[in-house]
């Protein structure tokens, strides 16, 4: 993060003949392109204000312990837990949609013994974006993956950008229903995995 920090504290101080150059090592540096999973509970502040915050917590550290093994079961690379968010990228979205369900799947399952149950949103976007190892990312398809994470998506359901269907080599493979969306003025195509196909 310092090397990051320091290169946009010289983007920003640079005379706009050295802008490109400063611009150019950002890009080669950090510039990747991956699939972004956005992951939200659902049910934050009502729980909160209804059970109290340590109960809160400990529902949290469960989604941490399992969604961290299947990201990594999946290929991919946690980015960072923020309260009760999950940033990860995966190198092939097939993988990021993968992982999506079996996270939705694992949550219903270690909920039915006993536990509260953990409830998540998930948004999944695909593109170039600025990765800085294990501490942040940032770019259109991580803000889109976060849009539709956190503000769209349903509890139980996973939402996937365009960008990420066309990259899916065998869409048969997962149940998709497309949902047209509208943002900020933008006309979006957005589907709706509900599962993936045996």
């Amino acid at each position: 993060m310092k090397t990051f920090s320091a290169l946009i504290d010289a983007l920003i101080a640079a005379s706009p003949e050295r802008r490109p150059a400063i611009e150019q090592l950002i890009h080669d540096t950090f510039v990747r392109r991956k699939a972004v999973l956005a992951l939200d509970m659902s049910g934050f502040t009502l729980a909160v204000r209804r059970d109290g915050i340590l109960y809160y917590l400990c529902m949290i550290r469960r989604m941490q312990k399992l969604t961290l093994t299947i990201v990594v079961s999946h290929r991919g690379e946690l980015v960072k837990h923020e309260a009760d968010n999950l940033l990860a990228v995966f190198e092939a979205p097939e993988r990021a949609a993968e992982a999506a369900v079996a996270m939705i799947q694992a949550a219903t399952t270690e909920s039915v013994s006993g536990r509260p149950a953990l409830k998540f949103s998930i948004g999944i976007d695909y593109g170039d974006i600025l990765v800085i190892d294990r501490v942040d990312c940032f770019g259109d398809a991580v803000n889109l993956a976060h849009k539709l994470g956190e503000d769209i998506a349903e509890a139980g359901e996973v939402l996937i950008t365009h960008r990420v269907r066309e990259q899916i080599r065998d869409a048969s493979r997962f149940r998709l229903r497309e949902i047209p969306l509208s943002l900020s003025g933008l006309e979006l195509a957005t589907y709706q995995i509900s599962d993936v196909n045996a």
